[in-house]
């Protein structure tokens, strides 16, 4: 064990914390938090106007008469929410094409807003032209994700280049011209070499490929993926998060990369259910619910069932963290379980916190695969609980059921090992009561 912990703090745990720090990764990670509140807006959207059952196939009753009115509603309430998820969700390349830009730009202090802008028109030029040069939005949803983030870091990085170097940059003195007028005649000479090269760049693309650069992108990505979305992937991905958190380093640092796929995957899911898939039938597996719902439950380490253990140990210490953990893990908020027992280069509850995240991927993996439970297709936000959050994510009270039946199976896990420490603890509190 000293040998691992040493090699992977002398090689892995330096090349995490450069990850963490990376400019990009940094500006994806505060991007996709920005947008939050559009995809759980935009997915509560679809969820009012898309009743799960149809209520001319149940009997008459109560159950018939709340679906119905639920049918009603909908009706009425198509139009505006129809919007309201189109222009959350269904866009979401082009915010995302604003936040990077925006965050990358702010990353570098640049003052003016004028990044931002650049960073989105060079998107729209490479993404919002077909191979006819007609205007199109076929890629302004998840498959502009890998074409935004390319397209606004080149554009970012290139005026950043050109401007801290003055290219082309056209001087206005005299005390009476506002700064605005300044820095825009500054700005003119490399905003338009920069937006020059989006369009070359398009052209070069659509030339050489006979497609646009967001369809490239997604043929070049796809290996990636697809092995994203496997069991395999699954497991690797919950490993690697919970071998880097027990190291003190942050889940963001996987998770982050990670969103620009799983909210793809997210909003290819939620076309093909509004277009009449069944839940089962879903594209795609890895999405932002299936890894906050059904396997980060409680938080990263799938903690809930241990904030539960905790609650009613007989260690003082750990019942005291078990009160203090419990409400933010109804939330998955589990920085008081992780702080606190500590969970962290804890050697006894290594491996349950390396594995019952993991396992929880596999085990939903399966029931998704096997037709036990749909796959899911609307995001309440990482901070639901878990449970509901599964039912809200595709409508399904098995979904539910599961999800709570995976919080029985992580306690399980982690009990045998929580035992143990449970009794460390004990002792360590007989010591201290008989040196008092």
């Amino acid at each position: 064990m000293d040998k691992i912990t040493g090699f992977i703090e002398g090689h892995i745990a330096p090349v995490a914390n450069g990850l963490a720090k990376n400019r990009y990764i940094k500006a994806i990670q505060n991007t996709f938090m920005t947008l939050i509140p559009f995809f759980t807006i935009g997915s509560f959207a679809l969820i009012i106007i898309e009743p799960p059952v149809d209520y001319t196939t149940l009997e008459a009753g109560p159950l018939q008469a709340f679906f119905q009115g639920w049918a009603g509603l909908a009706e009425v309430l198509a139009a505006p929410l129809g919007a309201i998820n189109t222009f959350t969700m269904g866009i979401m390349g082009l915010w995302a094409a604003i936040g990077l830009s925006y965050f990358l730009s702010r990353h570098y202090k640049m003052s003016s807003f004028l990044p931002t802008f650049l960073g989105a028109a060079c998107w729209l030029i490479t993404s919002g032209v077909d191979v006819e040069g007609s205007f199109v939005t076929d890629h302004f949803d998840s498959t502009g994700l890998f074409s935004a983030i390319l397209v606004t870091i080149l554009a970012v990085e290139l005026y950043r280049f050109l401007t801290s170097r003055r290219v082309g940059a056209i001087e206005i003195a005299g005390a009476a011209v506002p700064p605005a007028i300044t820095d825009a005649f500054a700005s003119l000479v490399p905003c338009a070499i920069v937006l020059v090269c989006a369009g070359a760049l398009s052209q070069v693309v659509i030339a050489v490929a006979g497609v646009t650069l967001p369809e490239v992108m997604t043929v070049v990505m796809a290996p990636i993926v697809s092995l994203a979305g496997t069991p395999v992937g699954i497991f690797l991905l919950g490993l690697i998060v919970m071998l880097f958190w027990w190291f003190g380093i942050h889940d963001s640092v996987i998770t982050s990369p990670l969103d620009v796929i799983s909210y793809a995957n997210l909003d290819a899911n939620m076309t093909a259910h509004m277009a009449g898939v069944a839940s089962t039938q879903l594209p795609h597996v890895l999405t932002p619910p299936f890894w906050w719902t059904f396997m980060a439950i409680g938080g990263s380490g799938a903690t809930f069932a241990l904030a539960l253990l905790c609650l009613v140990s007989r260690s003082k210490q750990l019942r005291t963290v078990g009160r203090l953990g419990i409400v933010p893990a109804f939330f998955n908020i589990n920085e008081p379980i992780i702080f606190g027992m500590p969970l962290m280069y804890n050697p006894t509850m290594f491996i349950p916190f390396l594995l019952v995240m993991p396992i929880n991927g596999l085990l939903t993996y399966g029931a998704m695969a096997l037709g036990i439970i749909g796959k899911t297709y609307a995001y309440a936000g990482w901070n639901m609980f878990a449970p509901i959050g599964a039912l809200l994510s595709n409508m399904e009270i098995a979904s539910l059921i599961f999800c709570l039946a995976l919080i029985v199976i992580d306690a399980l896990l982690y009990l045998p090992f929580f035992k143990v420490y449970e009794k460390q603890k004990l002792e360590e509190e007989a010591q201290a009561a008989t040196v008092e």
